[in-house]
C-alpha cells in the first residue's frame, strides 16, 4: 500500500525530510489519492515546517472542523512510533517549546498538515476540556 501507514519503515535523512515530496509526485504520477479520515483517539505525526514534525492527537471531529491536542515534541524525521505518556504540553517561555491542549482547525488545514497515523487511544475527560469551553463560546477556527 502506498504511501506507507505508520508501521512501514521511514528514514531520517534524504527519505524522511523529503518524504512530502515524494507522497505527491508517487500520487500524481499515479492519480492516486491519499485520504485520511480523522477519528477522535489518533495521535498522528504531523509536518511542522522546519522544524520536522511534530505530534497530534484528535479530540473530536465535528462538521468541517477537526479538534487536536498539539504537543511540544518536536522529531527530525516521521516517527513511526510514539509513548504517549512521554508527550507533554509544555508552557509559554518553556526553552523546549510548547503545545496547545486544543487546536480547532479547519479540515483544510489540518491535511495541509500531512498526518500520518501512528496510532490511537481513548480521549480522556481532561483531554476535552479547551474542547468544551470552545463549544460554549462557539470558537472560531484555524
Amino acid at each position: 500500500e502506498w504511501p506507507p501507514r505508520s508501521g512501514a519503515p521511514s528514514k531520517c535523512g534524504i527519505l524522511g525530510r523529503f518524504e512530502p515530496m515524494i507522497r505527491s509526485l508517487f500520487e500524481r504520477v499515479f492519480r492516486k489519492t491519499t485520504q485520511y479520515e480523522p477519528s477522535p483517539g489518533d495521535i498522528c505525526s504531523v509536518a511542522s515546517g522546519n522544524l520536522g514534525f511534530a505530534i497530534a492527537k484528535v479530540l473530536a471531529v465535528d462538521a468541517g472542523v477537526v479538534h487536536v491536542r498539539l504537543y511540544r515534541e518536536k522529531f527530525p524525521c516521521r516517527p513511526l512510533q510514539v509513548d504517549p505518556s512521554k508527550l507533554s504540553l509544555g508552557k509559554v517561555g518553556d526553552v523546549e517549546g510548547f503545545g496547545m491542549g486544543h487546536l480547532p482547525l479547519s479540515r483544510a488545514t489540518f491535511a495541509g498538515w500531512e498526518p500520518v497515523l501512528i496510532q490511537s487511544e481513548p480521549v480522556t475527560e481532561e483531554e476535552l476540556d479547551g474542547y468544551r469551553i470552545w463549544q460554549g463560546d462557539t470558537g472560531g477556527v484555524w
